[in-house]
């Protein structure tokens, strides 16, 4: 599909979620006969698979190197793995990755007993697995969730009970609590008390098989696609999910996205006109982006908020959508918390073939890409600059939509 060509058409089912896919890597490493239904061939699960396999390599002796790309769920989820096994190891990534919040890491792991230094791309560990000092292990949750989950589901066959404080005003929750009912699923008991909780102990995995649910942060990319340009069937639609993004379905109805749902199908048409909405993303941040994108299109005011973390993703999400929406010429005000999108609609220009391109860099963050994309959709002549970003979450994207990037 050219940008001049806007009528867009997709049925069938998209991969599975890279979110629940890792933390079931992760527990299948502690329970190989754990079968996950499910697969993708996106970055991120990828480097978790290889990630896994390299830290049970056999030791030479020197500090195993373990490649994490641009993945935070992946260094926080092995980076604990690492500390469970004991040796020496380092985990190397992109110079944004490490610029982002990691400083959480170094104070689970000298609390654990386990020597951490944070370079400029790398996290070097060494301990003899975790040997905690003191009564409680204090878990920052401030500026990420995955700190937390990091914790949580490395905690299986324990040989003490763990009590966990978490520490921080709470964000995105709902992945949190997602973390939270897949270590139930697999069988872990947790006692929860005032914020805080205590793991029992020498539990193993009980459960047999678990199904990663569809991608729904990639289900939302194609939505909003569709709601600009055509129409998307998603095919084992989860009606009951466990994923936080699943709020989108309920955003953009409010927005005037007609929708369909039958059996387990959702089907997703173009809207006539789109509202403006005022969205709380507290629990599901990743939405921002691509909801951005789709407010810009629509009537009247948006207002966006609740996720200050969106300053500490793969770019400062919040500042980079505000530069690509005022770019293309509506206004976009950054807050603390989010962005206020004002005035009217943007429209694309009638004679599309006539207007002036548009260059949008990505910045190395796979949903300011998805965004770019709504906009394109949309008819504005837009260039996407490195769109190869989206295979650290979606790289089938251009090729479902039919776009030669």
């Amino acid at each position: 599909m050219s940008a001049a060509d806007r009528t867009f058409a997709f049925v069938g089912q998209l991969p599975g979620s890279k979110s629940m896919l890792n933390r079931l890597l992760l527990a299948k490493s502690y329970s190989p006969s754990l079968t996950i239904a499910g697969e993708s061939q996106c970055e991120d699960v990828q480097l978790m698979i290889q990630g896994l396999a390299d830290l049970n390599r056999p030791s030479s002796g020197a500090a195993r190197e373990i490649s994490v790309g641009s993945g935070g769920t992946v260094l926080r989820l092995l980076a604990l793995r690492a500390a469970r096994l004991g040796g020496e190891f380092i985990l190397r990534g992109t110079t944004r990755l490490f610029e982002r919040p990691q400083d959480e890491l170094l104070k689970i792991l000298r609390q654990l007993g386990v020597d951490g230094e944070l370079g400029s791309n790398f996290l070097r560990l060494k301990g003899s697995g975790w040997k905690l000092h003191g009564d409680t292990l204090l878990v920052p949750f401030a500026r990420s969730s995955q700190f937390a989950t990091a914790v949580l589901l490395n905690a299986w066959d324990l040989p003490f009970d763990l009590f966990v404080s978490l520490g921080g005003q709470k964000v995105s929750e709902g992945y949190w609590r997602m973390s939270v009912r897949i270590a139930h699923d697999l069988g872990m008991k947790i006692d929860f008390w005032d914020g805080d909780f205590r793991i029992p102990g020498g539990q193993k995995i009980a459960a047999q098989s678990y199904a990663a649910e569809t991608d729904l942060s990639s289900a939302f990319a194609v939505a909003a696609v569709a709601a600009v340009s055509g129409s998307a069937s998603f095919t084992d639609f989860p009606t009951q999910s466990l994923q936080p993004d699943a709020e989108f379905v309920r955003i953009i109805g409010s927005m005037g996205v007609p929708m369909i749902m039958s059996g387990a199908t959702l089907r997703v048409d173009k809207a006539d006109a789109l509202n403006g909405v005022a969205v709380n993303l507290k629990n599901c941040p990743d939405l921002f982006p691509v909801l951005a994108a789709l407010c810009t299109l629509a009537e009247g005011d948006s207002h966006l908020y609740g996720a200050s973390q969106l300053a500490h993703k793969e770019s400062n999400r919040m500042q980079r959508m505000s530069e690509m929406i005022q770019r293309l010429g509506r206004n976009a005000e950054v807050l603390d918390d989010g962005l206020m999108i004002r005035g009217p609609a943007l429209r694309p220009p009638v004679a599309l073939a006539q207007a002036e391109p548009v260059m949008v860099e990505c910045d190395q963050d796979h949903r300011l890409a998805f965004a770019a994309a709504v906009f394109r959709a949309a008819g504005f002549n837009i260039t996407i600059e490195h769109p190869e970003v989206v295979r650290k979450s979606f790289p089938e994207f251009w090729n479902l939509l039919g776009w030669q990037m």
